[in-house]
């Protein structure tokens, strides 16, 4: 059984694949692709989580930050990409539930041999699991 962060982040992954602008480029991944045929891409992460015990025996609550960065080459419409690959993440994450939109993050990279912007979209996903059973939602 997957912990319960795994599967938040596969359902997440499932949501931005087949996005006009990355399509299929989606990867659960910390790691940007190195080719440019793989941009522009979506990486899907999980990161830091808090957990409360909750107010009904042993139920904990959980607090997840979710990360899904967009990547594209540097270009005269880099800008213009980065932004449309927001609206579509922002548009299909809608559909989950558990998730809310906390802060974006434009960047640039410059420093490599071709350069690549970035959007990184942060989600605060709240959900529930039993002590003892951190791969099952409640």
């Amino acid at each position: 059984m997957s912990h319960a962060r795994q599967q938040i982040r596969e359902a997440c992954a499932a949501l931005v694949t087949g996005l006009t602008t990355t399509g299929s480029r989606v990867f659960q991944s910390r790691m940007r692709p190195q080719a440019s045929a793989s941009l522009p891409c979506l990486l899907v992460t999980t990161n830091d989580e808090e957990i409360t015990p909750g107010t009904i025996g042993t139920i904990y609550e959980r607090s997840l930050l979710l990360s899904i960065r967009g990547f594209a080459m540097g270009s005269a419409t880099l800008d213009d990409t980065l932004d449309q690959i927001a609206v579509e993440v922002e548009t299909a994450m809608a559909a989950y539930y558990r998730a809310t939109l906390t802060a974006i993050e434009i960047d640039f990279d410059d420093e490599i041999e071709k350069p690549v912007g970035s959007v990184d979209l942060r989600y605060r996903v709240m959900y529930h699991t039993a002590a003892g059973t951190p791969g099952t939602l409640i």
